[in-house]
Protein backbone atom coordinates (compact mmCIF):
# COMPACT_ATOMS: atom_id res chain seq x y z
CA UNK A 1 0.00 0.00 0.00
CA UNK A 2 2.37 2.44 0.81
CA UNK A 3 4.34 1.29 -2.45
CA UNK A 4 1.48 2.72 -4.66
CA UNK A 5 1.00 5.60 -2.67
CA UNK A 6 4.67 6.77 -2.99
CA UNK A 7 4.19 5.76 -6.57
CA UNK A 8 1.19 7.93 -7.19
CA UNK A 9 2.48 10.63 -5.36
CA UNK A 10 5.75 10.63 -7.63
CA UNK A 11 3.45 10.02 -10.60
CA UNK A 12 1.66 13.70 -9.61
CA UNK A 13 4.91 15.74 -8.52
CA UNK A 14 6.78 14.68 -12.76
CA UNK A 15 2.88 15.52 -13.67
CA UNK A 16 2.86 19.06 -12.07
CA UNK A 17 6.62 19.62 -13.15
CA UNK A 18 5.69 19.10 -16.77
CA UNK A 19 2.61 21.19 -16.60
CA UNK A 20 4.37 24.06 -15.30
CA UNK A 21 6.94 23.71 -17.78
CA UNK A 22 4.98 23.41 -20.57
CA UNK A 23 2.77 26.82 -18.68
CA UNK A 24 6.40 28.61 -18.81
CA UNK A 25 7.26 27.80 -22.50
CA UNK A 26 3.49 28.49 -23.73
CA UNK A 27 4.31 32.24 -21.95
CA UNK A 28 7.43 32.89 -23.33
CA UNK A 29 6.18 31.99 -26.53
CA UNK A 30 2.71 34.23 -26.32
CA UNK A 31 5.37 37.10 -25.28
CA UNK A 32 7.56 36.50 -27.96
CA UNK A 33 4.42 36.69 -30.29
CA UNK A 34 3.14 39.61 -28.81
CA UNK A 35 6.42 41.82 -28.96
CA UNK A 36 6.78 40.56 -33.05
CA UNK A 37 2.97 42.02 -33.31
CA UNK A 38 3.91 45.12 -31.90
CA UNK A 39 7.72 45.53 -33.46
CA UNK A 40 8.08 49.00 -36.06
CA UNK A 41 9.18 47.98 -39.24
CA UNK A 42 10.94 50.68 -41.74
CA UNK A 43 11.37 50.22 -45.28
CA UNK A 44 11.47 51.43 -48.92
CA UNK A 45 9.58 51.36 -51.68
CA UNK A 46 10.30 51.84 -54.82
CA UNK A 47 7.68 52.36 -57.91
CA UNK A 48 7.31 53.18 -61.70
CA UNK A 49 3.93 55.35 -62.27
CA UNK A 50 1.81 55.81 -65.06
CA UNK A 51 -1.56 58.31 -64.71
CA UNK A 52 -4.79 57.49 -66.52
CA UNK A 53 -7.33 58.82 -68.07
CA UNK A 54 -7.36 63.29 -67.95
CA UNK A 55 -4.40 62.81 -65.76
CA UNK A 56 -3.13 61.18 -68.22
CA UNK A 57 -3.48 63.57 -71.24
CA UNK A 58 -1.19 66.24 -68.94
CA UNK A 59 1.26 64.30 -67.23
CA UNK A 60 3.94 61.79 -68.39
CA UNK A 61 5.42 58.32 -67.11
CA UNK A 62 6.74 58.63 -63.73
CA UNK A 63 8.80 57.05 -60.82
CA UNK A 64 9.60 57.77 -57.17
CA UNK A 65 10.86 56.42 -53.80
CA UNK A 66 8.89 56.76 -50.53
CA UNK A 67 9.60 55.72 -46.98
CA UNK A 68 7.26 53.26 -45.27
CA UNK A 69 6.07 52.22 -41.70
CA UNK A 70 4.45 49.37 -40.88
CA UNK A 71 3.24 48.32 -37.60
CA UNK A 72 1.42 45.29 -36.74
CA UNK A 73 -1.70 45.53 -34.78
CA UNK A 74 -2.87 42.25 -35.28
CA UNK A 75 -1.51 38.72 -36.92
CA UNK A 76 -2.83 39.47 -39.95
CA UNK A 77 -3.62 43.16 -39.73
CA UNK A 78 -1.00 46.05 -39.92
CA UNK A 79 -1.47 50.06 -39.68
CA UNK A 80 0.59 51.43 -42.53
CA UNK A 81 2.36 55.01 -42.94
CA UNK A 82 4.08 56.11 -46.45
CA UNK A 83 5.77 59.26 -47.91
CA UNK A 84 8.07 60.19 -50.41
CA UNK A 85 8.77 61.83 -53.83
CA UNK A 86 7.60 60.93 -57.31
CA UNK A 87 9.00 62.45 -60.52
CA UNK A 88 7.15 62.95 -63.85
CA UNK A 89 8.08 63.39 -67.43
CA UNK A 90 6.65 66.10 -69.99
CA UNK A 91 3.61 64.77 -71.39
CA UNK A 92 3.53 67.19 -74.76
CA UNK A 93 0.16 67.93 -76.42
CA UNK A 94 -1.73 70.50 -78.64
CA UNK A 95 -3.53 73.21 -77.83
CA UNK A 96 -4.61 75.57 -80.51
CA UNK A 97 -1.93 74.77 -82.48
CA UNK A 98 0.28 75.26 -79.91
CA UNK A 99 2.62 72.53 -78.12
CA UNK A 100 2.22 72.50 -74.86
CA UNK A 101 4.66 70.42 -72.18
CA UNK A 102 3.22 69.25 -68.59
CA UNK A 103 3.81 67.34 -66.18
CA UNK A 104 2.58 66.94 -62.96
CA UNK A 105 4.86 65.85 -59.86
CA UNK A 106 3.47 64.93 -56.11
CA UNK A 107 4.77 64.27 -52.51
CA UNK A 108 2.39 61.42 -51.10
CA UNK A 109 2.13 61.60 -47.52
CA UNK A 110 -0.28 58.36 -46.72
CA UNK A 111 -2.13 56.36 -43.32
CA UNK A 112 -3.78 53.21 -44.31
CA UNK A 113 -4.09 49.30 -43.42
CA UNK A 114 -2.24 46.45 -44.69
CA UNK A 115 -4.15 42.80 -44.06
CA UNK A 116 -2.31 39.55 -45.18
CA UNK A 117 -4.87 36.53 -46.69
CA UNK A 118 -2.37 33.70 -45.87
CA UNK A 119 -1.65 33.27 -42.05
CA UNK A 120 2.02 32.60 -41.98
CA UNK A 121 3.89 34.85 -40.18
CA UNK A 122 3.27 38.33 -42.29
CA UNK A 123 4.18 36.62 -45.71
CA UNK A 124 2.40 35.82 -49.21
CA UNK A 125 -0.41 37.87 -50.95
CA UNK A 126 -1.54 40.89 -49.54
CA UNK A 127 -4.40 43.78 -49.50
CA UNK A 128 -3.70 47.37 -49.11
CA UNK A 129 -5.58 50.36 -48.37
CA UNK A 130 -4.48 54.37 -47.80
CA UNK A 131 -5.51 57.70 -48.15
CA UNK A 132 -3.86 61.01 -47.13
CA UNK A 133 -2.61 64.19 -48.84
CA UNK A 134 -0.85 64.34 -51.94
CA UNK A 135 0.90 67.87 -52.77
CA UNK A 136 0.61 68.07 -56.80
CA UNK A 137 3.22 70.49 -58.26
CA UNK A 138 2.09 71.60 -61.87
CA UNK A 139 4.72 72.67 -64.26
CA UNK A 140 3.19 74.08 -68.17
CA UNK A 141 5.77 75.43 -70.71
CA UNK A 142 4.82 77.27 -73.82
CA UNK A 143 7.94 78.09 -76.24
CA UNK A 144 10.38 79.85 -73.81
CA UNK A 145 7.94 80.70 -71.29
CA UNK A 146 6.80 78.41 -68.37
CA UNK A 147 4.63 78.48 -65.61
CA UNK A 148 3.87 76.30 -62.17
CA UNK A 149 1.91 75.81 -59.32
CA UNK A 150 1.14 74.02 -56.24
CA UNK A 151 -1.73 72.26 -54.81
CA UNK A 152 -2.46 70.56 -52.14
CA UNK A 153 -5.17 67.64 -52.42
CA UNK A 154 -6.84 64.38 -50.47
CA UNK A 155 -6.54 61.35 -51.88
CA UNK A 156 -7.34 57.45 -51.69
CA UNK A 157 -5.68 54.36 -52.69
CA UNK A 158 -5.93 50.53 -53.11
CA UNK A 159 -3.40 47.96 -53.89
CA UNK A 160 -3.00 44.04 -54.01
CA UNK A 161 1.26 42.88 -53.61
CA UNK A 162 3.02 40.08 -52.39
CA UNK A 163 5.23 39.85 -49.37
CA UNK A 164 8.50 37.73 -49.65
CA UNK A 165 10.57 37.90 -46.14
CA UNK A 166 11.68 41.42 -45.92
CA UNK A 167 11.13 41.78 -49.82
CA UNK A 168 7.62 42.61 -51.49
CA UNK A 169 6.31 43.33 -54.66
CA UNK A 170 2.75 45.87 -55.05
CA UNK A 171 0.21 47.08 -57.64
CA UNK A 172 -1.51 50.38 -56.49
CA UNK A 173 -4.83 52.17 -57.88
CA UNK A 174 -4.61 55.83 -56.65
CA UNK A 175 -6.90 59.12 -57.22
CA UNK A 176 -4.34 61.98 -56.34
CA UNK A 177 -7.68 63.84 -55.91
CA UNK A 178 -11.01 63.15 -54.46
CA UNK A 179 -12.59 65.63 -55.45
CA UNK A 180 -11.84 64.80 -58.79
CA UNK A 181 -11.72 61.60 -58.59
CA UNK A 182 -12.07 59.90 -62.02
CA UNK A 183 -9.41 62.82 -63.32
CA UNK A 184 -6.36 62.17 -61.21
CA UNK A 185 -6.24 58.53 -61.65
CA UNK A 186 -2.47 56.84 -61.10
CA UNK A 187 -1.43 53.21 -61.23
CA UNK A 188 2.04 52.20 -59.52
CA UNK A 189 3.94 48.98 -59.38
CA UNK A 190 7.09 48.27 -57.65
CA UNK A 191 9.07 46.36 -55.05
CA UNK A 192 9.69 47.32 -51.60
CA UNK A 193 12.57 46.63 -48.79
CA UNK A 194 12.01 46.45 -45.12
CA UNK A 195 15.71 47.20 -43.65
CA UNK A 196 14.57 48.04 -40.14
CA UNK A 197 12.71 47.21 -37.32
CA UNK A 198 12.47 48.42 -33.18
Amino acid sequence: MNKVITTAAVILCLAGSANAGDAKTSHGRSSGMASTAHTVLVGVDVDAALPLGTYGDINGFGGGALLTIEYPVIEQLSLTGRAGFQFHTDKSQTIFGTSVDSHVHSVPVLLGAKYYVMETNRQGLFAAAELGMFDLMASASVGGTSASTSELKFGIGAGVGYQWNQWSARLNLHSHDLGNLGDAVMVTGGVGYQFAGF
